[in-house]
């Protein structure tokens, strides 16, 4: 499918139970083409439909664009997604320009702008030093506003200077990742295939949620790097075999939404503010740093966090700079 047969020579005008969507993810757009899938899960922020080639996800403007998002402009903004009576299994057949929920309700395509995540910045790298500072204005804020019970307390132990043995206050996650993480990091600055596969295998899965801590972190730390090398970075070796070692992990060890977005990040894919997010974490000021990271941080349960600390721990990877948790001492 593409953006051309998505449209008709009249759009019918919503009405009743006919809602409008506002843009369409590329990839979103490719699976669409195959006609028929099912409501895999329903949220209040998202509706995720099962197609042969992957997963789409139905969410409101506010969620903003994405490579698997269909965005809807929706009559209640407060209503949510559950609103639409979706049921878990229910058929989604897309006919031409109207995809039809279960239950009747129809969702027009046909004005959607089609959203390309853009991986090219258009401003320049900055110097590590900004990006280091940049890196630690966000790791402020997420202590400030996070959702702490995913990954997020490993936020605490990225100080700058290190505080001492302060992991006694990790829950049961965070605890379990610390290591994995300082082996991974290890992994990577020794470019070990071997161990970063082994590493990346531990981590997989790790967590609570739909879209577990540790994956959320992965996603973060895959695309922030991914986005690093192409736009100019000198770590393209092990960018490419921390994208390669997950990919060969990720099927089957995970929730299959949460595989889905961690194969969207090991191709440089990302919803439209976590991509802004990247951006102004390696190209812009402090100020936009606050206020995209405070955005990214309304994402999910621990979502937002837990992808922010993955965020941090790229930039620190890609510019040399240790993360320093290898120095905290184990209670």
């Amino acid at each position: 499918m593409n953006g051309s047969r998505l449209r008709p020579a009249y759009t019918p005008k919503p009405v009743g139970t006919t809602l409008e969507a506002t843009s369409l993810g590329s990839v979103a757009l490719d699976r669409l083409s195959m006609g028929k899938g099912a409501v895999h899960s329903v949220f209040d922020g998202a509706i995720n439909i099962m197609f042969p080639r992957g997963l789409v996800s139905l969410v409101p403007e506010s969620a903003g664009k994405g490579p698997l998002n269909v965005t809807l402009r929706l009559p209640d903004a407060t209503a949510g997604l559950r609103s639409l009576a979706a049921e878990v299994g229910g058929e989604v057949v897309v006919n031409g320009p109207t995809l039809e929920l279960c239950g009747g309700r129809q969702i027009l395509l046909a004005q959607a702008e089609i959203y390309h995540p853009d991986r090219s910045f258009r401003l320049p790298l900055l110097k590590r030093r900004r990006i280091w500072a940049n890196s630690e204005a966000m790791r402020m804020v997420a202590i400030e506003s996070g959702k702490m019970a995913g990954l997020g307390g490993l936020l605490e132990l990225l100080a700058p200077i290190p505080t001492g043995a302060v992991n006694g206050k990790l829950n049961l996650f965070a605890s379990a990742a610390l290591m994995r993480i300082v082996s991974l990091e290890n992994a990577l600055l020794k470019e070990d295939r071997g161990a970063l596969a082994s590493t990346v295998h531990d981590m997989i899965g790790l967590g609570p949620g739909l879209t577990p801590s540790s994956d959320d972190m992965l996603a973060g730390l895959v695309l922030l790097s991914g986005l690093y090398s192409a736009n100019g970075g000198r770590i393209s070796h092990s960018t490419m075999l921390l994208s390669e070692e997950v990919r060969a992990e990720v099927c089957g060890r995970t929730t299959r939404l949460s595989e889905e977005f961690l194969l969207q990040a090991c191709s440089g894919n990302g919803n439209e503010p976590i991509l802004r997010l990247c951006s102004a974490l390696l190209t812009g000021s402090k100020q936009s740093v606050e206020e995209e990271t405070r955005r990214v941080l309304q994402i999910g349960e621990t979502s937002g966090t837990d992808m922010i600390l993955g965020m941090i721990l790229g930039a620190r990877f890609c510019t040399g700079l240790p993360s320093g948790l290898a120095e905290r001492r184990l209670r």
